[in-house]
């Protein structure tokens, strides 16, 4: 090891309560201790939050999102005829043209998501009654397990800090005790000879 490295380890030691000055008090290494092993205890929550609530919801959204596919079926249509797409919004109202499996035609308004012209072609889903509905989301899964594993985690963190926190204050009281302590001593044995 080179001499920078001894000494910039010696200062993160010193820094984070580890090094083995006499004026650190047991409070002070009582703190540096908890709050090494809460942040362990964070490391080994993350991913076992990550598994037991991310990839379960993940999976119960991606079943979700697959029974609903499976009701539902795609077909080709014909644009009619557009509509104006309103300013506001990304949609365009159309009607739309298909014929479904006994060759019978349906016309209905579709609102397409992209710029259509008449005669184009669209891709459009149906459920059981011929009826257009949205299309199922393909991220939904992944950022509803996203969202409440993250949820989860923040909780943890929250209640990690203020583990530590409540700690701290509860050190911070019993240092300032001692050391008013210490001075009321200290003013005694040098106190003022007249």
């Amino acid at each position: 090891m080179t001499t920078a490295s001894v000494n910039m380890y010696r200062r993160t030691c010193r820094r984070v309560g580890l090094d083995r000055n006499p004026m650190r008090r047991r409070e002070d290494r009582v703190q540096t201790m908890v709050a090494a092993a809460l942040a362990l205890v964070f490391l080994i929550i993350v991913p076992v939050l990550v598994l037991a609530v991310g990839v379960r919801v993940y999976h119960t959204e991606t079943a979700v999102v697959q029974a609903k596919t499976a009701q539902l079926h795609q077909v080709d249509a014909t644009v009619t005829e557009t509509g104006k797409a309103p300013l506001y919004a990304p949609i365009m109202p159309t009607k739309v043209q298909w014929k479904d499996a006994d060759g019978v035609t349906h016309l209905a308004d579709y609102q397409s998501t992209t710029v259509v012209q008449p005669g184009q072609s669209v891709a459009i889903w149906l459920n059981g009654a011929n009826k257009i509905v949205e299309p199922p989301s393909q991220t939904q899964a992944l950022s509803k397990a996203v969202l409440l594993t993250s949820g989860a985690l923040l909780g943890v963190l929250i209640a990690v800090g203020a583990c530590y926190f409540a700690l701290r204050r509860s050190l911070d009281r019993k240092r300032l005790r001692m050391w008013e302590m210490e001075w009321a001593t200290a003013d005694l044995r040098w106190g003022s000879h007249s």
